[in-house]
C-alpha cells in the first residue's frame, strides 16, 4: 500500500529531527552552564549524569572514571564502581552491570565509541541483556587523556537514533572540558 501523502511524512520527519536537535542543544547548554569551577568532581558528575539521563530518555546512564594516575584498566582487574542513574532517578555509586562492564572495558581498550542496537545478539546469557538491550559507550577524555567512559542504555532494542549517538559523543566531549576546569580549579585551591 503506497502512501497517498508522502510530503506529510517528510514534514513529520523534519519536525522530529528539529525536536531532537533542540533537545540536544538544550542538553549541551545545561551541561555547559554547570559551574564546574565551583563544584567538586563528584557533584559535577552527579549533575551531568542527571542531565544526560533526562535528555536521552535512557533506562540507565553511567559514568566510569579511571582511578587517579591510571590511564588503562588491567585486563583482569576489577572495574570498581560506576556512578549510575536508572529509573529511580537518583545518582548512586554501584557496580557496573555485566553489559556495562563489557562495553566500558572495550571502550577503554580501543579508545573509541562502542555500541549495540540489540544486545541479545551478543554471545551472552540472554538474561544479562534483557534490561539493557541498546547501549552506547563513549570515551571520556580530559585534557587529551582518556580518563573514563560514559555509557547510556535502554531496555528496548534499537532505542537510540542517529541524534542519540551524536548527543552522547558531544556530551562526553563537553563533560571532559567541564572536568578539566573542575580539576584545575580544585588543584589550585
Amino acid at each position: 500500500m503506497s502512501n497517498k501523502y508522502p510530503f506529510s511524512d517528510i514534514i513529520l520527519n523534519l519536525s522530529d529531527n528539529f525536536d531532537d536537535l533542540l533537545e540536544s542543544l538544550s542538553t549541551l547548554q545545561r551541561l555547559a552552564e554547570l559551574p564546574a569551577h565551583r563544584l567538586t568532581e563528584q557533584i559535577l558528575l552527579e549533575n551531568a549524569l542527571e542531565i544526560l539521563h533526562h535528555s536521552i530518555k535512557a533506562t540507565r546512564c553511567a559514568i566510569y572514571t579511571l582511578p587517579p594516575q591510571e590511564s588503562t584498566l588491567l585486563q583482569n582487574a576489577p572495574l570498581g564502581t560506576v556512578l549510575a542513574m536508572d529509573c529511580e532517578g537518583v545518582p548512586k555509586r554501584c557496580n557496573a552491570t555485566r553489559i556495562e562492564d563489557l562495553f566500558i572495558r572495550t571502550t577503554l581498550e580501543k579508545g573509541t565509541m562502542q555500541d549495540c542496537d540489540d544486545c541479545t545478539t551478543l554471545d551472552l546469557d540472554p538474561n544479562l541483556a534483557k534490561d539493557q538491550m541498546s547501549i552506547i559507550s563513549v570515551p571520556l577524555i580530559v585534557m587529551e587523556q582518556l580518563c573514563g567512559v560514559v555509557t547510556t542504555s535502554h531496555s528496548g532494542p534499537q532505542h537510540f537514533n542517529a541524534w542519540g549517538y551524536r548527543l552522547v559523543e558531544l556530551f562526553s566531549s563537553f563533560l571532559g572540558q567541564q572536568l578539566a576546569l573542575c580539576r584545575c580549579q580544585n588543584q589550585a585551591l
